[in-house]
């Protein structure tokens, strides 16, 4: 295992919101094992706690009984290893305490606060582990109240000398709960991102001595975010819950010639679509000569039966130098701390998938994410490609009545 933060050896982390480019974090060596940390317990619960869906079945199928079975006999072990997953999932407890052990380090002095800081309680820092084939990312809701070690000038001398003498490196050892998904501050993404709460910690010198305890906030203690309302919000200025024809007048004056749009898997609820440049910010695998350039916009608003707008896209293209801290921090400043993003970078309540004939799915209300448009050049290398941001706003208390 490891935890990663913003601060020492780089490594390379995925963040899926405006843009697919990379970030840098760090890396450090992570002792869990010590504390009896088990990793799919601990995987278990926060998909019992989160509602994110396992897939048992897959997950069946690559266990060891499954892999040493004869071919004849797989089926009958995958079908048992199954059930068997189904019911110790099931049986999870959601308010289990867990502990891990980690090396982590204390940064340098802050004049400006009086007070040094513990990495791993930095925006951007998580701890990642593998479990069931796949990696889950441990981010601390109430972690900015364990940060700060405030300490006068006159006694942070000979604590920095004392940091110094072992490399700043400590034990943090933290005892937490999982409650539920995503990194409230936006800065850790990823498909599995355990949000958990922290019920205690302790920073520790290499000899196990206690350097400092925290006093820690609960969850929801410290300041409040109000919300996220998709019926309160927007995309590029384009709302939800207006008429087809107000929708149609405002891309019409905005952007040009609107056209119907095209809904090839019929989703539930959805009665059609309309939309502004259709395919016009994807080069596809041709070889055309006119590609989309930066700037190209694409919108594909959807309606319901009563001709009342539901869900709205908004596609830009933008160059390959997209700069993707810049528009996160916009994103989190617009629509306030994200949570989580079921394939992508996501707010507001998740709502089963029905609107989208995938009712196993779940979507956020707001979700954005990236691609990287592609033709027949990009195969061999030849050209750097756009990036392709998109905004997609779904009204999920509509959602959720077509679900039922």
């Amino acid at each position: 295992m490891t935890m990663h933060t913003s601060h020492s050896r780089v490594a390379v982390v995925d963040i899926v919101c405006w843009s697919a480019a990379l970030i840098l974090v760090t890396l450090a060596a992570l002792s869990a094992q010590a504390d009896g940390f088990d990793d799919e317990i601990a995987a278990l619960t926060y998909h019992k706690v989160s509602g994110d869906r396992l897939d048992t079945q897959a997950v069946a199928s690559r266990s060891q009984a499954a892999l040493r079975a004869t071919n004849f006999d797989r089926p009958d072990v995958i079908a048992s290893e199954q059930k068997r997953i189904d019911a110790q999932l099931a049986s999870m407890d959601p308010s289990r305490e867990f502990t891990i052990t980690i090396d982590d380090r204390i940064g340098e002095y802050d004049h400006a606060n009086s007070q040094f800081s513990i990495e791993l309680f930095t925006p951007g820092a998580y701890i990642p582990f593998q479990a069931f084939g796949q990696e889950y990312r441990i981010v601390f809701a109430n972690g900015a109240s364990a940060r700060a070690i405030p300490m006068a000038k006159e006694q942070a001398r000979d604590f920095d000398t004392q940091l110094n003498s072992y490399g700043r490196q400590i034990k943090n050892e933290v005892h937490f709960k999982i409650i539920g998904k995503g990194d409230p501050t936006g800065a850790v993404n990823g498909g599995h991102v355990i949000r958990a709460e922290l019920t205690s910690a302790r920073a520790l010198d290499r000899a196990g001595q206690v350097l400092f305890t925290p006093k820690l906030l609960a969850v929801g203690a410290g300041p409040k975010f109000a919300g996220f309302d998709a019926t309160k919000t927007d995309v590029a200025g384009l709302r939800i819950g207006g008429s087809r024809k107000d929708m149609e007048a405002t891309l019409t004056r905005l952007f040009g010639k609107v056209t119907p749009g095209h809904m090839s898997a019929n989703p539930k609820g959805f009665a059609g679509a309309i939309e502004v440049n259709s395919l016009g910010c994807r080069s596809g695998f041709t070889n055309r000569k006119t590609r989309p350039q930066p700037g190209a916009v694409c919108v594909t608003a959807y309606y319901d039966a009563s001709d009342t707008i539901r869900m709205v896209r908004v596609e830009r293209m933008f160059p390959p130098n997209f700069d993707v801290n810049v528009f996160q921090k916009a994103l989190v400043q617009k629509y306030g701390p994200p949570s989580g993003g079921r394939g992508g970078f996501g707010w507001g309540p998740g709502v089963p998938g029905t609107v989208f004939s995938n009712a196993d799915s779940i979507v956020d209300a707001l979700t954005a994410t990236v691609a990287y448009d592609s033709d027949i050049s990009s195969l061999g290398g030849n050209r750097l490609e756009n990036a392709i941001a998109s905004l997609q706003l779904l009204d999920a208390a509509w959602a959720e009545t077509v679900s039922k």
